[in-house]
């Protein structure tokens, strides 16, 4: 019997069709993988990197396959048998070479593993590690940066053919725009297309700054107050920057001026999925983004096992 399809019909089918398409979707972590911060993405192999801020564990996952598979296992970046101050694994890049650098958190250290191998190649630890928190890390140019939640600098390590150099202090902010107080400072980094800038974010007071690399000038980005308070993550598609704002549950997204001058928040995501995210990385047309719930460590409310959340860009477009 032939039935006739109206075009009513076919708009019906074709709204289903895109609100599966927007919808996000979560990839399931191994069980040693508690309370996950940092992500980074190896686009040749299509994986993805994360690691636990209790143990220091760091996987590898395949995000065709979902298959994940242990690169260091706990007692590897952290002393085994030794409590690590939490958080101890945070915001972590993936270079050319295979070398993945991770922040470490309340620790004061920064760590360079092989990927291939799951050996620790550099250690650094800042002065002071008490008096900071080592958040995240981009690499740009032939250097990897580090920010500081606590302490009031931008950390360094350089990079000269294949040997890594030494920690350095990059920029302290004293006498600059961004000036820091006694709540959560520098967290999340990224950097311009061109490898000029950085862009930085002031976690508590939810300010943008933009560090150029040649000057060292810190210039504040004018986003006319809007609220971007307890933003973690950055990640920066020309211009549009993604930020992830844990303690809001939210992803806004930012439209930046041609010269990085200001800012205008075009989108607000909350979605039941997002679990007090905090950093992410660009995957295709979609943002890979970690499910911390650090907010349910306390009171050991946690879902397991922990994900990381799928954000397609078009539920992140300009609304």
């Amino acid at each position: 019997m032939f039935r006739s399809v109206t075009a009513a019909g076919l708009v019906c089918v074709a709204t289903a069709v895109l609100v599966a398409a927007q919808a996000l979707s979560t990839i399931d972590l191994p069980a040693s993988v508690v309370f996950p911060e940092g992500v980074a993405y190896d686009a040749a192999a299509d994986e993805a990197y994360t690691g636990s801020a209790v143990t220091g564990a760091i996987v590898r996952v395949n995000l065709k396959t979902r298959v994940s598979e242990m690169v260091a296992p706990a007692g590897t970046l952290l002393a085994p048998g030794s409590p690590a101050p939490f958080p101890a694994v945070l915001g972590m890049k993936l270079d050319a070479a295979h070398r993945l650098w991770i922040a470490g958190g309340a620790t004061g250290r920064m760590w360079i593993l092989d990927t291939n191998t799951g050996k620790v190649l550099k250690e650094f630890q800042v002065p002071n590690p008490s008096a900071s928190l080592i958040n995240d890390v981009v690499l740009v140019g032939n250097a990897g940066y580090f920010t500081d939640t606590k302490f009031a600098t931008l950390w360094r390590i350089q990079i000269t053919g294949t040997q890594i150099g030494a920690l350095e202090p990059f920029v302290t902010f004293t006498n600059t725009p961004l000036q820091y107080d006694s709540g959560a400072n520098l967290n999340g980094i990224a950097a311009t297309a061109d490898g000029k800038s950085l862009i930085v974010v002031q976690m508590g007071k939810g300010l943008l700054f933009r560090i150029d690399l040649a000057t060292k000038a810190v210039t504040a980005i004018d986003t006319a107050g809007q609220d971007l308070s307890g933003a973690d993550g950055l990640v920066l598609d020309g211009h549009t920057l993604y930020v992830v704002r844990q303690t809001a549950v939210e992803i806004a997204t930012v439209t930046l001026s041609p010269d990085y001058s200001k800012g205008t928040v075009v989108n607000r995501l909350k979605d039941p999925l997002l679990a007090w995210p905090a950093t992410a990385a660009k995957v295709g047309d979609h943002l890979l983004v970690v499910n911390t719930q650090f907010n349910a460590r306390g009171g050991n409310t946690q879902k397991t096992p922990f994900t990381l959340a799928s954000v397609p860009l078009a539920r992140l477009t300009a609304r």
